[in-house]
Order: C-alpha cells, then structure tokens, then sequence
C-alpha cells in the first residue's frame, strides 16, 4: 500500500490539495492511503473545505490533532477561551457556524442556526484516532502518550487523558524521551520542523510545515503494510 502522509492543515485546502497533486496521490487509486496526523482546522481560511475534502475519501486515517479536539471540546461546552482567539479558532467557529453564533466572545455560543453542521463536526472529529500503525510506522498527532518525562510503558492502552496531553508533546521533546521500546518509525506533525521541511531524525519523522506561515504542506510518501490499526 502507498501511503501519503500529511498534518497540520489547519483550514488551507487549497495548499492541501497542490500538495497532494504534486505528490501523485489519486483518491480512485485503490493502492493510495491517505493519512493525517491532525490538526485540520484553525488558522487557515478553507475550513469547510477541507471538511468537505476529507467527508468524500473512502480510504482516509484521520488522526486527532490538539486543534481538533479543542474544537470538539468546545462545541461539547458552548464556551470559548482567551486562548481560542490566538489559535484561530474564534475564526473557525464564525466559518462553520455563522457570526450570529458568536455575539460576545465569552457568552454560550449559539449553534442553533447551524444544527447539521454541528452534527457533521462531531462525527468527523469522533472517527478520528489517537494513533494508527502498520508494519513499520506508527502515526501520531505530538508523540506517544507520556508523563512528560517518558513514553509510558503501555502507551497503546493508554487512558484519554495521556493521549489528550501527547498531542501537545513537542516532537522536539519527544524524542529525547527514555522508554520508546518500539522498532517503528514514529510519523508526527504538531511542531514545525526546520525550515518547513520534512525532518528525519532516530525513530522518527515530523512532518510539520507549519504551512500558515510557510504557505506549503509536506506530503511523505511512504510503502508499507497495514499490519494493524489503532483505536
């Protein structure tokens, strides 16, 4: 199987779609997997595009990303942070859901204008994985689930709350720390990686552009068999 690898689309649909022509993918091609390894909204202006992209892929591994899980929690709650104006999500939101959604920046967003696209979002974002895996790599949003220290020793059965915090883990830190015992390349995005380019270090490869300053996204082409799945 050919995989095609991408992360941190973060709303630009139209930098995603140039990356993946250029790469060769082909969505009819039943040879060609495409995998994300999170962060599809916030930041960028195509939103809804790239929600629409990825809702017609038969064969597509969505891996959850911290911006995503921000946007569910959020919906979940009905309420903003300070921090939700700095990430892009404020814009996110007023995308998806109309400026009648938003009237005062920390009252109860209203989303009842908007209930179909409320429901699209959240069995998007609820098909996404903490991690996915096959013969030779494993694929994550930040690193595996850790204590900030160390990966945990059984990071596979690990509870939410661990997967919640590695999506935050810089790939930077992750690396340096001790218990990692896997033999697969582990395939990461969340923090841009020098210059924008595609990063191989020991073990692993970030693929992070960081395309809302940059104006790309990486694609890695990869061949491998899908050995097995993560939740």
């Amino acid at each position: 199987m050919k995989l095609f690898v991408v992360s941190d689309i973060h709303g630009y649909a139209t930098e995603l779609k140039t990356a993946l022509n250029d790469a060769g993918y082909d969505s009819r091609n039943e040879n060609h997997l495409l995998i994300c390894c999170g962060d599809f909204f916030d930041r960028g202006t195509e939103n809804t595009a790239v929600l629409k992209f990825f809702e017609r892929l038969s064969r597509v591994v969505m891996i959850k990303g911290n911006h995503d899980a921000r946007l569910l929690e959020i919906m979940e709650t009905g309420r903003l942070g300070g921090h939700d104006v700095m990430n892009g999500t404020v814009e996110t939101v007023l995308e998806f859901f109309g400026a009648r959604a938003i009237v005062n920046l920390f009252d109860p967003i209203d989303f009842s204008g908007k209930t179909s696209t409320f429901r699209r979002l959240t069995d998007f974002i609820g098909e996404m994985r903490n991690y996915f895996e096959t013969e030779h790599y494993i694929f994550v949003h930040g690193w595996l689930p850790n204590d900030g220290k160390a990966v945990m020793p059984d990071w596979r059965h690990a509870p939410e709350q661990a997967w919640y915090n590695s999506r935050w883990t810089h790939w930077t830190d992750g690396c340096e720390m001790p218990g990692n015992q896997e033999s697969k390349t582990i395939i990461c995005g969340h923090y841009p990686t020098p210059r924008g380019k595609i990063y191989c270090g020991d073990g692993f490869t970030a693929i992070d552009a960081g395309c809302a300053n940059r104006g790309w996204i990486n694609v890695l082409v990869l061949e491998d068999d899908l050995q097995s799945a993560g939740n």
